[in-house]
């Protein structure tokens, strides 16, 4: 009886042994089956849109209008001022009488030259009628004739001091600025007045030199004034000065306002804010950071279709504003995984259950 007992207990033992291996062999075939079973697992992903958005960079340069063309009137000559036609605002066409200097010194002056002239002018006429009959040698006759020319050059002279007294507009403009007044003596040079061409106003800020490197003359910009909220003004570049200040170390970029459409509106003096594009990069293809995993091979990103990631490789380009452009390799409207990337590999199946936003996930 016992010895039945010992041979149960022996056959239980044999069992439980062989249930045991048939369990390590189930367990070692079903980790030999596990990269098989992978590639046919459903991965979770998120997933974003490729997208076309304007990574150009802008900068906003304050700078007052200022007229392109001023003028600065002074006296010709030394005097008293006995007559003043214009004021501040007021226009002047070119040519126009601004204001008259006592000149009767002048005049008086020219008077007797003249006079002088003429009595030259008969003896001349008289040497020559005697050099031509050989009357008197040659160097006389010269000697009459540089006397003429001496009476003729006083005239002018005269001439000329006197009209200088007489203050001309040299171009229509509007007058700025008035800085003399009738009975007031001026001396050369001083100046009378300050004429500006509101026709053509300008604004001239400063950039740096990185900023500069993306402008180009004829280039448009826009603009916008505190006295004109929420309208928007064109221009374009005029010219970018050569040289940077040696002070601000900026280069000075002349913007010419375009007044066709807003006649008058803008005045000298208003504070003009420039809105310069230094980078245009309007139509850009772009990805967000999240959709491009780390890869030994460059950049690569997996396309959603239709529930199948597929590894494809790209070309990049810079990264602002929270994108990054792609230069090769994907168009606007292709999907691509965002999310759960190291899970991913060539033509793994995928449930889409989120979309990328440029905050997170939804």
């Amino acid at each position: 009886m016992k010895k039945t007992t010992k041979q149960q207990g022996a056959l239980m033992i044999r069992f439980y042994g062989f249930v045991f291996f048939l369990s390590m062999l189930f367990m070692l075939h079903s980790c030999a089956e596990a990269p098989v079973s992978e590639k046919e697992r459903i991965i979770p992903v998120a997933t974003a849109n490729v997208e076309m958005r304007d990574l150009s960079t802008r900068r906003e340069v304050t700078a007052p209008v200022v007229a392109y063309k001023r003028v600065y009137i002074t006296a010709l000559t030394s005097g008293q001022v006995v007559e003043v036609n214009y004021e501040e605002g007021e226009k002047v066409m070119q040519g126009d009488v601004m204001a008259r200097l006592d000149t009767r010194r002048q005049a008086a002056r020219l008077r007797q030259a003249e006079a002088g002239l003429n009595e030259i002018r008969h003896q001349y006429e008289r040497a020559l009628q005697l050099f031509e009959k050989a009357v008197i040698p040659r160097a006389e006759f010269e000697i009459a004739e540089r006397q003429l020319e001496e009476a003729e050059a006083g005239v002018l002279f005269w001439q000329t001091e006197t009209d200088m007294g007489i203050i001309r507009a040299p171009i229509n403009a509007v007058v700025s600025a008035k800085l003399v007044e009738t009975g007031t003596t001026v001396s050369e040079n001083q100046r009378l007045f300050t004429i500006e061409d509101h026709n053509l106003l300008v604004a001239r800020p400063g950039l740096s030199e990185m900023d500069v490197a993306g402008l180009s003359k004829g280039q448009q910009v826009g603009l916008t004034f505190d006295i004109f909220p929420g309208q928007e003004f064109q221009g374009s570049i005029r010219r970018i000065f050569p040289a940077a200040d040696p002070i601000t170390r900026l280069f000075t970029v002349e913007v010419e306002i375009d007044q066709r459409h807003h006649a008058k509106l803008i005045r000298p003096g208003y504070l003009a804010r420039v809105h310069f594009v230094t980078d245009n990069r309007e139509e850009t293809v772009v990805i967000p950071p999240e959709a491009l995993p780390d890869s030994e091979d460059g950049p690569i990103v997996y396309v959603i279709e239709n529930n199948i990631a597929y590894r494809r490789e790209i070309k990049t380009g810079i990264r602002r504003d929270g994108w990054i452009e792609i230069t090769e390799g994907l168009t606007p409207g292709e999907m691509v995984a965002a999310g759960n990337l190291e899970a991913l590999q060539n033509e793994s199946k995928v449930e889409i259950t989120g979309r990328f936003r440029r905050y997170g996930f939804r």
